[in-house]
């Protein structure tokens, strides 16, 4: 609707301006035409300049419409009160300039009326971005959401950590201390997985959004927050800006936004850290009696687990596969990502 009202008045207006051009010049004596041939030509140049400019200029008015609107949406109404507090003290301001401003442009009359529209316009805008900082760097939201008599920082969900979904049992055991929150980004970026056409980044979504859901009303509550930052590409940049601002940390299983939060002075709730350093300590000489399950990579290797999911490498238990053994702790590896046990059998005495 907005493409085809733009293209009828620029039609018009370029056919009015093509008239009125072909009026400024005697186009006859030069070209051998006559003056009603002239005329028509121009109206017609002007009017196809307009159909074009018109399809141009209101397809970008409808992108950009539809954009402001998408955000004004995901405002909440504090943040839309703000803005249009800014808004009024930017027209106010523009006000006040103006009435200098047209002192001094008094001719000709159109650069004083452009300059005064180009005030008002960049006063507004000025004036919305100012009282708006607070909903677009977080701060408005999270006070929004999270409860006045609670003080404490939240914890800003990774979309890792959703998916992975060990946070839910780590915040009901009351490792996780201050409110829950989930970013509108991430929300986002969970819903892209689940309308993933790959299947298994399809279920890891909906898995993800499935808990989110139950725990928008149980306990402890997950709520959603209102923040973005438009300006950062990747939703772990969001994050980590997200974290600074707010005073929060980032709850995540993801090795490399740990690192990066760490450098940038973020605190961090890395679920993998919880886990390891829940899992028994074991030392060399210990003894153990596991379930061999296959081979290793070297030969004669067998290959056990623990009841948390460590790998236990056990030098010549090839031959104890699918039974349990008796063996004694020999060396333990921690690497980046989680511990590795190696063992040998117990030889009986």
């Amino acid at each position: 609707m907005i493409v085809q009202l733009a293209r009828v008045l620029l039609v018009t207006g370029g056919a009015l301006g093509g008239f009125a051009v072909s009026q400024q010049v005697d186009w006859t004596t030069p070209t051998g035409f006559s003056e009603s041939f002239v005329i028509f030509i121009f109206i017609i140049l002007g009017a196809s300049m307009g159909y074009l400019l018109g399809g141009i200029l209101g397809r970008e008015f409808t992108a950009a419409c539809r954009r402001v609107s998408s955000r004004l949406s995901e405002l909440e109404t504090p943040a839309l009160l703000l803005g249009a507090v800014g808004l009024l003290v930017g027209l106010l301001v523009a006000f006040i300039l103006s009435s200098a401003l047209l002192r001094y442009i008094e001719r000709p009359q159109w650069l004083g009326f452009a300059a005064t529209a180009l005030l008002f316009l960049l006063c507004a805008y000025a004036g919305v971005a100012l009282f708006m900082l607070p909903a677009r760097d977080g701060s408005l939201s999270i006070g929004v959401a999270a409860s006045p008599v609670d003080a404490r920082p939240p914890k800003i969900l990774d979309t890792s950590a959703i998916i992975d979904g060990r946070f839910a049992d780590v915040a009901r055991a009351g490792a996780l201390d201050g409110p829950i929150r989930v970013p509108r980004f991430v929300l986002m970026e969970l819903q892209t997985l689940a309308d993933s056409a790959d299947d298994a980044r399809r279920a890891r979504g909906r898995r993800g959004l499935d808990l989110l859901t139950a725990m928008s009303e149980g306990e402890p509550q997950v709520q959603v927050l209102e923040a973005d930052f438009p300006e950062i590409p990747t939703v772990d940049a969001k994050l980590v800006r997200l974290a600074l601002t707010s005073g929060g940390a980032i709850v995540t299983v993801d090795y490399n936004l740990t690192k990066v939060a760490r450098v940038e002075g973020v605190g961090v709730v890395n679920i993998h850290e919880i886990a390891d350093a829940l899992k028994p300590v074991l030392l060399p000489g210990d003894t153990l009696r596991i379930p061999v399950s296959k081979e290793g990579k070297e030969r004669g290797q067998g290959v056990g687990y623990l009841g948390d999911g460590t790998m236990v490498v056990i030098a010549d238990g090839a031959g104890m596969i699918g039974s349990e053994a008796d063996i004694e702790v020999t060396s333990v590896l921690q690497t980046s990502g989680g511990r590795m046990v190696f063992a040998k059998p117990v030889r009986p005495a």
